[in-house]
């Protein structure tokens, strides 16, 4: 899980800006530059990262005309609405969006036809066209752990044999490091996405009930690298209210932590620096049990989550099925949540001032904050049967310099920003989450038979982290060992 972006050069600024105002002046922007112009993952970055800025990076694609022909995408139908927008509306996000889409259009004479379609019917869609040897569609974009067991079955081209530069900064360069095995990438991201940022793993703070319990500032000790899961099960995880009285904990008390514990854990491995699995030319590593920080980090979060009194354990009979319906009730002061819902739901259901902040990192000593989206997000991959390599490759790395360069501003921006946060420090809080995803294969490619999925198992029972590799190692071996075999062997 390396990470190679600007993250810790963002938590510096982040660190001077904060507490200029915590301190109740205004907050300094000096240092944006030379944070951005640092940045080594690729040449292509510009100097700042203002929309004018973004306009002026040139994709490199020259100036081609494909007649008119059609580019047809196959999309999740979840995300259909981050990707087609039948007219300009008013709408920010919609605009930017027909704006996208009309630019790719008009400059290479392309048409664009962009099919929603529910995950199991892409399934089955783009097996029946490589199956059967049609040219049916130009790009597939799916849920990352549905793509990832059709990309083992060998239904996805080498993105890299293509004429695509995956070095320009509309491809998060972590995720095509970390996607690229033995120089083979069949699934990867882009900022075609939005639903990276969408669905990416966050906590959110009740800024009222943080005064009223004497807590600390949450963005102060963020901002100073004290923010760890030893921090949060201190200070936090034992706040309880029995609030009616009765003397058992429900969903009608106060707690100072609420999550749910299944969907949100993979982010932990990600933010505790957590690898699972290693594939070499010659085999399958599984590293889970085999470093000691992993194991202690398990068994860390295991307290956090079920032996702590003030930490909500969610069960399927409450509505919201995240722990995010306590934190609207004002019944949680800390909860992880989405990005996404700092635009939406809690946006319009919070009656209160809430913060943003990413997940706690293992210890102190560890330099930055990470974090993961959630499985569902779109992957980018090219079928097999495409036979316009020219068009495919030009119009996607197309499609994703656009969104770069007009649409992820306006996400990022509009409806993160200044929609969803609620502050201005809430604002750099976003900038430093987003920086601090990653993606690797174990994440897409772990099809719910890896570990990346199966934390929650390893609580069931009491289970150490040895004793459960120790059960499953023989199954994972076997499994990864078909993954390696696509990545290692011809």
């Amino acid at each position: 899980m390396k990470k190679t972006r600007i993250a810790c050069l963002l938590l510096t600024l982040l660190m001077a800006s904060s507490m200029a105002s915590c301190g109740g002046t205004t907050a300094e922007t000096t240092g944006e530059t030379e944070a951005d112009t640092t940045a080594t993952d690729t040449e292509t970055m510009p100097e700042t990262d203002s929309l004018e800025a973004r306009l002026s990076v040139p994709d490199d694609l020259g100036e081609k005309d494909f007649g008119g022909e059609t580019y047809r995408a196959m999309i999740q139908e979840r995300w259909i609405g981050y990707h087609d927008a039948e007219e300009l509306t008013g709408d920010v996000l919609n605009d930017a969006i027909y704006t996208r889409n009309a630019n790719v259009e008009e400059r290479f004479n392309v048409e664009l036809v962009l099919q929603g379609m529910a995950h199991e019917d892409q399934a089955q869609g783009l097996k029946n066209c490589v199956i059967s040897g049609n040219d049916e569609f130009d790009l597939f974009l799916g849920g990352a752990v549905a793509s990832g067991d059709l990309a083992v079955q060998g239904l996805f081209r080498n993105m890299h044999e293509l004429d695509i530069d995956f070095s320009k900064p509309w491809y998060p360069s972590d995720a095509v490091n970390n996607l690229t095995v033995n120089g083979r990438m069949y699934l990867t991201a882009s900022d075609i996405c939005l639903s990276l940022a969408h669905n990416t793993y966050c906590y959110y703070f009740n800024k009222d009930l943080v005064t009223n319990y004497s807590l600390e500032d949450p963005y102060t000790v963020v901002s100073e690298g004290r923010w760890t899961i030893d921090y949060l099960q201190k200070n936090i995880a034992e706040i309880y209210v029995d609030t009616n009285g009765d003397g058992a904990a429900a969903n009608d008390d106060l707690y100072g932590f609420a999550t749910e514990k299944v969907n949100s854990l993979p982010a932990y491995y990600y933010a505790f620096e957590i690898d699972t699995v290693e594939l070499t030319k010659d085999g399958v590593n599984i590293l889970l049990d085999k470093v000691e920080k992993n194991i202690d980090a398990v068994e860390k979060l295991r307290t956090l989550l079920y032996g702590s009194k003030g930490t909500y354990n969610y069960t399927g009979a409450d509505a919201m099925g995240s722990g995010g319906d306590l934190f609207v009730r004002q019944q949680a002061i800390f909860a992880v949540s989405k990005l996404g819902d700092s635009a939406g739901w809690f946006r319009e259901s919070c009656e209160f001032d809430y913060g943003i902040i990413p997940y706690p990192k293992y210890t102190e000593e560890q330099e930055c904050y990470y974090t993961v989206s959630g499985g569902s997000i779109n992957m980018a991959g090219v079928p097999l049967t495409v036979v316009r390599e020219e068009m495919a490759a030009t119009v996607f790395a197309s499609l994703a310099a656009e969104s770069w360069k007009v649409l992820i501003p306006q996400y990022y921006d509009v409806v993160l920003k200044y929609k969803g946060a609620r502050d201005e420090i809430s604002t750099r809080m976003v900038d430093l989450i987003l920086d601090g995803r990653n993606l690797d294969f174990e994440f897409v490619y772990d099809g719910f038979k890896g570990y990346m999925y199966d934390m929650s198992d390893i609580f069931k029972g009491g289970t150490t982290v040895p004793a459960y590799v120790a059960s499953t190692q023989k199954a994972v071996t076997t499994y990864y060992e078909g993954i390696r075999k696509l990545f290692y062997e011809d």
